[in-house]
């Protein structure tokens, strides 16, 4: 059965599971890859499909993704769990493909090696890779358990309870073992951050993009996306040499006269999206990833597209777009989105796989 949703000369949308979907196109046909994968434990997506049970049944996995990965403790304080995951109503058994609901750090940081690998061989050798995580705090509903993890030789180990999990950089350095290249951990910053309930802590108000590359040559055009100067900095600070201490710079500074690098701290506010998911990234992130890491008429890939506001910037900025997601209703909120940032023009239906 093809993963084909909708085509165009513009753009392809497939549905189906990022790796699958991967899998089936061709080697080295992406110049940039702009994603941001469901966040570990965080919400479900009612992606299940569901065997056995009552038919009827509303079938629910409980309240939250934290309740579905507790591992309950035996009498002898080790832990069991079930592989299989059951509705907690009518018994029926889930399968779903969907990624943030893995039992264990590892299974999840495992599962996006995976995507990544493919990544990888899908990339051109100058193709950029832009991956948004956001991190997250061990948890446990009786509010003294811990998150299991494992180490290297497979001793179980646990995260205790409340701990900050380290998630963006555990995928990044397995990914660094794997042979990429960290380029940046940019901090993308969110001065309109959801309200956190915290008393105990700090609110949580970033998430990490990685760049991450293939070749220490790679495409990347940073006059692009310049941050415009201060109209205040006088003119010898525009262009001028090092001081004259001693161990200073000699060499003379020009920066770019028609603006400075942004550098790796981002501020941009989210901007919600009532039809979609809650979780969909502002326009003005993957547009900087792609007018900086994309070239002209190339083509970009979301393996997680969701809403597709990584399609609205590469069809803004006139690339060629692939987005590959588990929901098809997700793609029509895209093609509605699109139509809406396009003065109102449908796009033809007719080729609608």
């Amino acid at each position: 059965m093809t993963s084909l949703y909708y085509r165009d000369h513009n753009m392809e949308l497939h549905v189906g599971d990022a790796l699958e979907v991967m899998a089936t196109l061709p080697t080295a046909s992406v110049d940039c890859v702009v994603t941001s994968p469901p966040y570990w434990g965080l919400r479900d997506y009612g992606t299940a499909h569901w065997i056995g049970g009552n038919p009827h049944c509303r079938h629910s996995l409980g309240t939250t993704p934290h309740q579905r990965r507790t591992v309950k403790k035996t009498g002898t304080g080790r832990g069991r769990s079930d592989s299989a995951k059951h509705c907690r109503r009518c018994g029926a058994i889930s399968q779903d493909q969907q990624y943030g609901l893995e039992p264990t750090i590892e299974e999840y940081v495992r599962r996006l090696r995976e995507v990544s690998a493919e990544v990888e061989r899908l990339l051109t050798p100058g193709g950029t890779f832009w991956l948004n995580l956001r991190d997250g705090y061990s948890y446990h509903n009786s509010g003294t358990g811990s998150t299991r993890t494992t180490t290297v030789d497979d001793s179980p180990k646990v995260v205790r309870h409340k701990s900050l999990l380290g998630l963006p950089w555990r995928v990044a350095l397995d990914l660094q073992h794997d042979g990429w290249i960290i380029r940046n951990a940019v901090v993308w910053h969110k001065p309109n951050g959801i309200p956190d309930p915290a008393s105990d802590r700090f609110s949580s108000r970033y998430e990490v993009v990685f760049l991450l590359v293939k070749q220490p040559d790679y495409y990347f055009d940073i006059s692009r996306v310049l941050a415009p100067l201060s109209p205040n900095r006088p003119a010898s600070r525009k262009s001028r040499r090092g001081g004259t201490k001693p161990y200073t710079v000699k060499s003379p500074w020009n920066p770019h006269s028609l603006g400075k690098n942004p550098g790796d701290v981002w501020s941009i506010s989210t901007r919600p999206l009532p039809e979609a998911h809650c979780a969909p990234f502002p326009l003005d992130l993957p547009w900087r990833c792609v007018t900086a890491g994309c070239p002209d008429n190339g083509r970009v890939l979301d393996p997680f597209s969701g809403a597709g506001t990584t399609g609205l910037a590469a069809r803004k900025l006139g690339r060629f777009y692939q987005g590959i997601d588990l929901r098809a209703d997700y793609h029509e909120i895209f093609l509605r989105r699109l139509a809406d940032h396009t003065a109102g023009t449908a796009c033809d239906r007719s080729e609608v796989a």
